[in-house]
């Protein structure tokens, strides 16, 4: 399994429209990708203007299919504008899985 957690800061003007985006993403990854595991965004307890995003794949083919679907590629160019800065992204895998190596530049 290859897990991604994001950690995203949105101001408070762009809260609403960010989590509609980041719901609509999620909804037609569980609709449309049964080999992508888990895929949430949630809202932090201590700070309103941070999120985290969690990403769980089986694989490496899984993780290259979603970040080519329609929703995904129209998708982050939107949050990328409803962002703060970059998003902090780190990658976690199962002992033995293949890390995902071509990974999404943000600038």
């Amino acid at each position: 399994m290859i897990t991604f957690i994001a950690h995203v800061r949105v101001k408070a003007h762009n809260a609403e429209a960010f989590e509609a985006l980041m719901a609509e993403v999620a909804a037609r990854t569980h609709e449309h990708e049964p080999g992508v595991a888990y895929y949430e965004c949630s809202l932090c307890v201590d700070d309103p203007e941070i999120y985290v995003v969690i990403e769980v794949y089986r694989d490496v083919a899984v993780h290259s299919a979603h970040m080519k679907s329609d929703w995904v590629t129209q998708s982050l160019p939107k949050a990328l504008q409803l962002m703060e800065g970059r998003p902090e992204i780190r990658q976690y895998v199962t002992r033995g899985a293949e890390p995902v190596r071509q990974r999404a530049k943000f600038s």
